[in-house]
Formats: structure tokens, C-alpha cells, sequence
């Protein structure tokens, strides 16, 4: 539950400058745009601004002529005519001249002319109304003044033939502190749909690398989704309209884009939720979206897309939450921020898909920053389910290491007590046969008492020696190296015997270290039993393991001849086994202590001999 307040609060506090925006006090009073197939003339009337009327009537002219310039066409006046609502100015034959007629209505004052893919009159404009071009962002503006009784009332606009598959010709007349006043607005938008995106792409790289240490395909889905998602948004924001770029203002290319994005995202969902197997049957159906996407993404080439013509992606997006519901439920609980992700970027999709008024922000993008801090939150979640499971493995891995070396412990206390059983019942036989023979008499008795004693001191101390060698210790304690490794040696001593193998311990300067006493001698005896087992497999003539204690530097050599070249870099994986009936989990655990418990290193050569594994503290 912190979480997803403290993910709450992260997406207001992100998104705050957006509520900087200052309303805008006085409205445009015409506005002519096309973009795709939307209604080209769109008429703006607020009674809250100085253009309480409709003061301003758009002509228009269409012509092949060459002849007609920007010097005669007021020659031309005739052939205009009432610009229809429903212009297109798609027809890229044809040059398009409009003719503006300011209203007796229209007020006195300074105003600004927005306008794209058109060319401006100047000398339209007389010396008085210090008419003035210049550009932001890519859009050009024209400021004027405007006196009704000292100036003309009509200007020409010379629409330009576009190059673009779907123009974007427009015509904005506002006052100058109307103007202004977005432009201000327009300021604080770029910087907050600039961080919106900068945030999406760094949430894109940053699972990218994600990807590279921890393998999960959901990050490496989720970095191309969040790349798309960026490239979307940057297409949105326009300012790819105003370039040069032959895809600009491309129904094609934004369809592609977009359906990009949807493909990752699907995928992404699969991997995140694992549908597979905890929702076979939805996961059927993303395989079914995904065909839909590749198929909707041909219409797109050669005709339309009709995932975005008809409105269809917000109710795909339903499916999404569907199952990230169905996984809550299952007990998967990254998937809340999952689901509340999707739920802020569907009813986003929906606002703009289905909403009639203006935002001043499109709602996509802040759809997509509060999904893209959620899923970020979603995913940390589920890496910190991952690594505690690996904690719970790692522990689980150190008890099967233990429980398999407390079986060869068991067999060595069998070995050690082997003897001093024999001895006692050895004892026990000669005390009965001299008590038959009525020869027990005191200093006998205590003879063999004390014999027997003698062999069941020996026996406690081997327990206790091996009690010693399992007991938990965890604090760190000062201890010798040299002293704890003949210890292990000694434990291990009746096996080396039975296999004729000779161990040297060289101390060329021994060491005390403050560390874990009973992981460095389980470490050491898993080394020694590996060196041990690799002598006995290869039948090796003489066969021998040195110990050699250099300061801080423990060395385990043997004769055994090393270990294959092939996959002496994978002996300290987890499992990883040359040996039957061997669980391959000794030498990963001793790396694991040695590095991650004791702070040390632990590394294996090839020697001349054989094997040689070094202890670094």
C-alpha cells in the first residue's frame, strides 16, 4: 500500500507544471486547419473575449493559372468565393488563395496571424500596421496592427502546394496578449511533455539494462515498447509536422509507429504476467492480437489503418486489464501497479478517442507518464520477488551443501569410531573370559576399565571435533589458518588413508583472520573432497594434495590433471556436475561463501599437475 501511494504522489509531483498553465483570456476569432480527415474550418466564438461576434469571413479561390501572382490577385476578387466548413484543401493540383475580410465588428489593436503551409501577403499589410514575420518552433507568425478607420480590411493568403500526404494548412487570427499568453502556456507544455518523455526513454534504457543483467525478456519488451511509446509522443507533440522530413504529417507512418508500440506492449504483458501459464486461454487471444496488429499494419501500408481509424485500440487495451486483474487476483502482486497503469493509460485512450472539447494536454500523455512510473514500480516489484526467491534457493542450496557434507562426515565418524569399538569389545570379551575363568581381579578390572575409557574419550572428542566443525557461528571470530585447516585435515584423515592419498600442508606464513571459522573449513573440506574424488575417478599413480598458507593466500593443489578447458568456466555454476549421482552444488557454495558471506575470493587454474584452487581473505 506505500508503494502505490508513494507511485501516487511521484506522478502528481511530476506532473505538477501542467497546473501552471494560465487560462487564456481572450480566444481566436477564426481559425481554418485540416489535418488527416478532420473538418477544415473551425469557427471560435467565446463571449468571454473581444470577439463576442463572428467578425471575420474566409474567401476562397482555387486556380491552376500561373499567371495569377501575388501582384494581381486582387484582380481575382471575383472568382473567390464563402469558404465552405467542410474544406478539405487536400487538392495538391490546384494553388489555394484565401482572401480574410475583417467584419466592421472586428476591434482595433494589435494582433498576430499564425499560419502553416501558406504564404503570407506582406503588402497586404500598409507601412502603418508595422506588419512583422517571425517564426517559433517552426510555425510562422505575422504581427500587425489594426486600425478600422485608417486600414484595409481584406489580406490574401496564398495556400502552398503540399508535398506532404495530408497537409496541415491553417490560419489562426488572435489578439497579442491572446497570443502571448499561449505562447507562455505552449512554453510550460513543451517542458512538461518533454519531461514526460525524457522520462518514458530513460524508463526504456534503464530496463535495457535491466535486460543485460537479469535476462527477463519483460524488460527487454518493455524497453521497445517504451522507445515506441517516446517516438509516438514525439510524433504527437507536432513539431515533426514542421520539418522538411518526407514522413511528416504520414497517416502511414504514425499508424506504423503506433501499432509498434501495441505489439510490444502485448508482448510485454505476456512475459510480465506470464499468461502462458497462469491464463492459457487470454494468452490465445494476444496471440491473436498480435496477428490482428501485423494484419491492421498492411492496411496501414496500403490503404488505412483500422485499429486507429474506427477507434478499436481502447477496447483491445480492456483486455489488458482484464488480465491484469485476473493476476491480482492469483496473488501476483506486481501486477496492482500493472493494473493501475493500464487503467490511467486506457481511460486516457478513451478521453481522446471519444471526448468532443480540447485538452490543453493531450490526455495520451499523461496517461502514458503515470503508466510508465507504474509499470516501473510493477517491475521493481517483481525484481524484488525475484531476488527473494533467490535468497530462499541460496539458503535452500547452503542446507542441501550441509546435509550433503554431514553425510560424509557421518561416514568418517564411522571410520574414527570403527577402531576404538573394536577396542571396547575387544574389553569387554576379556573382562567375560576372566571372570569365567575366575582370573578378574582388582588390578585387572582397572586395567581394562582405564582401556576403555581411553577409547570412549576418543569418540567424545570425535564428536565433539565434528559438532564443532556444524555449529553456527555469526560473528565474525579471529582464527589461524593454519590451525583450522589441519583440523579438516584431520577429519578427512581416515579417508585419505583408505585411498592412499597423501596431503601436505605447507604454512609459509600463517595468518589470522576475523572471519567465519566453520564456513572456511566447510569450504576447504569441499575442496578436499573434490580433490579427493577427481584422484580416485582418474585412478591417479601417487596421488597428492598440498595446502599451501601464504599470508591471507590458501592454495589447494592436486596430481588429479586439472580440469577440462571446456567448462572450467562453469564449475562454479549451481548444479553443474562432471560426477554421477553428484548434486553440483558444492563448488557454487563455496564461491558463495567465500564472496558473498566471508568477503574473499575463490578461483580455480589449470597448474602442471593438476588443479589449482585459490582462497584470497
Amino acid at each position: 500500500m506505500k508503494q502505490i501511494v508513494k507511485a501516487f504522489f511521484l506522478s502528481i509531483i511530476f506532473l505538477l507544471p501542467l497546473f501552471a498553465i494560465q487560462p487564456t483570456e481572450e480566444t481566436r476569432g477564426a481559425v481554418a486547419f485540416e489535418l488527416f480527415d478532420e473538418t477544415m474550418v473551425h469557427e471560435e466564438l467565446d463571449n468571454a473575449g473581444v470577439f463576442k461576434d463572428l467578425n471575420v469571413t474566409i474567401f476562397i479561390f482555387k486556380t491552376s493559372d500561373k499567371r495569377v501572382t501575388i501582384d494581381n490577385i486582387e484582380n481575382y476578387d471575383h472568382q473567390f468565393k464563402a469558404l465552405d466548413k467542410n474544406e478539405k484543401f487536400q487538392d495538391k493540383n490546384l494553388t489555394l488563395w484565401l482572401r480574410v475580410n475583417l467584419d466592421k465588428n472586428f476591434p482595433n489593436g494589435d494582433f498576430v496571424a499564425s499560419y502553416g503551409d501558406s504564404e503570407i501577403l506582406e503588402h497586404s499589410f500598409s507601412d502603418r500596421q508595422r506588419a512583422d514575420i517571425f517564426k517559433i518552433g517552426g510555425t510562422e507568425h505575422l504581427k500587425f496592427s489594426y486600425n478600422k478607420a485608417e486600414d484595409s480590411s481584406i489580406y490574401y493568403f496564398k495556400i502552398s502546394s503540399s508535398k506532404y500526404e495530408n497537409a496541415y494548412r491553417y490560419l489562426y487570427i488572435s489578439s497579442k496578449k491572446s497570443f502571448y499568453t499561449e505562447l507562455s502556456n505552449s512554453i510550460l507544455v513543451t517542458i512538461a511533455l518533454g519531461m514526460i518523455m525524457g522520462l518514458i526513454f530513460m524508463a526504456g534504457l534503464y530496463n535495457g539494462a535491466m535486460y543485460y543483467y537479469n535476462r527477463d525478456k519483460s524488460f527487454l519488451y518493455y524497453m521497445f515498447m517504451q522507445f515506441s511509446v517516446t517516438l509516438i509522443l514525439f510524433n504527437m507533440t507536432g513539431i515533426i509536422s514542421f520539418t522538411d522530413l518526407e514522413i511528416a504529417r504520414s497517416e502511414t507512418y504514425y499508424s506504423l509507429c503506433s501499432l509498434l508500440g501495441v505489439f510490444f506492449t502485448t508482448l510485454f504483458t505476456k512475459s510480465f504476467l506470464d499468461t502462458k501459464i497462469h491464463s492459457p486461454k487470454l494468452d490465445s487471444l494476444l496471440n491473436i492480437f498480435i496477428v490482428i496488429i501485423f494484419i491492421d499494419a498492411l492496411f496501414s501500408i496500403f490503404y488505412v489503418s483500422i485499429i486507429f481509424k474506427y477507434h478499436l485500440l481502447p477496447f483491445f487495451a480492456l483486455s489488458y486489464i482484464y488480465l491484469a486483474f485476473k493476476r491480482v487476483k492469483q496473488g501476483f502482486r506486481p501486477a496492482i501497479f500493472y493494473l493501475l497503469g493500464w487503467i490511467f493509460l486506457v481511460l486516457s485512450l478513451f478521453l481522446d478517442a471519444f471526448l468532443t472539447f480540447e485538452f490543453m494536454v493531450n490526455p495520451i500523455f499523461l496517461g502514458t507518464a503515470i503508466e510508465a512510473i507504474m509499470f516501473s514500480f510493477a517491475l521493481s516489484y517483481k525484481i524484488k520477488m525475484i531476488n527473494e526467491e533467490k535468497e530462499q534457493q541460496k539458503e535452500l542450496l547452503v542446507h542441501q551443501s550441509k546435509l550433503a557434507s554431514m553425510g560424509e562426515m557421518i561416514g568418517n565418524i564411522a571410520h574414527q569410531w570403527r577402531q576404538p569399538l573394536t577396542h571396547l569389545s575387544y574389553t569387554v570379551m576379556n573382562i567375560q573370559d576372566a571372570y569365567k575363568h575366575n582370573s578378574l581381579d582388582e588390578p585387572y578390572l582397572d586395567q581394562k576399565v582405564a582401556e576403555a575409557t581411553q577409547q570412549i574419550e576418543f569418540m567424545s572428542q570425535t564428536i565433539d571435533d565434528f559438532k564443532g566443525f556444524y555449529e553456527p557461528h555469526k560473528a565474525k571470530e579471529l582464527f589461524s589458518l593454519a590451525k583450522e585447516s589441519r583440523e579438516v585435515i584431520d577429519i578427512m584423515s581416515y579417508t585419505f588413508k583408505q585411498q592412499d592419498i597423501s596431503v601436505e600442508l605447507k604454512v609459509i606464513e600463517d595468518s589470522e583472520i576475523k572471519n567465519y571459522k566453520n564456513e572456511y573449513k566447510q569450504v576447504l573440506l569441499n575442496l578436499l573432497s573434490n580433490a579427493k574424488d577427481a584422484l580416485v575417478l582418474r585412478a591417479i599413480p601417487l596421488p597428492k594434495i598440498t595446502i599451501t598458507i601464504e599470508n591471507r593466500v590458501v592454495t589447494v593443489n592436486d596430481n588429479a590433471g586439472g580440469v577440462d578447458s571446456k567448462i572450467i568456466e562453469k564449475i562454479f555454476e549451481p548444479y553443474f556436475t562432471t560426477k554421477e549421482e553428484n548434486s553440483g552444488i558444492g563448488l557454487y557454495m563455496s564461491k558463495m561463501i567465500v564472496e558473498k558471506n566471508m568477503g574473499g575470493k575463490l578461483e580455480v587454474n589449470n597448474r602442471a599437475l593438476g588443479a589449482e584452487f585459490t582462497l584470497i581473505f
